[in-house]
């Protein structure tokens, strides 16, 4: 399984990896992108399974991360990991094709049970 972590911060990918290793997804090839732009060629390349991503990031916003994605690829899951916990954001998530949402700060617990329906058998 290949998970792809977008986050304009080095830091929270670095975080958002480690968790992903503690929640028990060892066996994932993780691939960073720093941005939407990034996110978008690794995603053009394939083979992505799942994308984890920031909502505010300079030049493309999650939003429209999610947007690009869902158009072109419906059925590739999209997790929005993020800071923005109000209903009105979450909504607009949700509403972008967001297949789940992590506000940070979160326990490992945490992606494991948002990842867990969306890993294919």
């Amino acid at each position: 399984m290949n998970i792809l972590v977008v986050d304009d911060s080095a830091t929270m990918r670095m975080i958002v990896v480690k968790s992903l290793r503690q929640a028990g997804f060892e066996a994932a090839t993780v691939i960073e992108a720093s941005g939407a732009k990034e996110a978008l060629q690794k995603i053009a390349a394939g083979g992505i399974d799942i994308v984890l991503s920031d909502v505010n990031m300079p030049e493309i916003s999650g939003i429209e991360l999610i947007k690009v994605i869902k158009a072109k690829l419906p059925d590739l899951p999209v997790v929005m990991i993020t800071t923005e916990s109000s209903p009105e954001m979450k909504k607009t998530m949700k509403d972008a094709g967001a297949n789940g949402i992590i506000t940070k700060p979160f326990p490992a617990d945490e992606l494991k049970k948002i990842l867990g329906p969306l890993v294919k058998k």
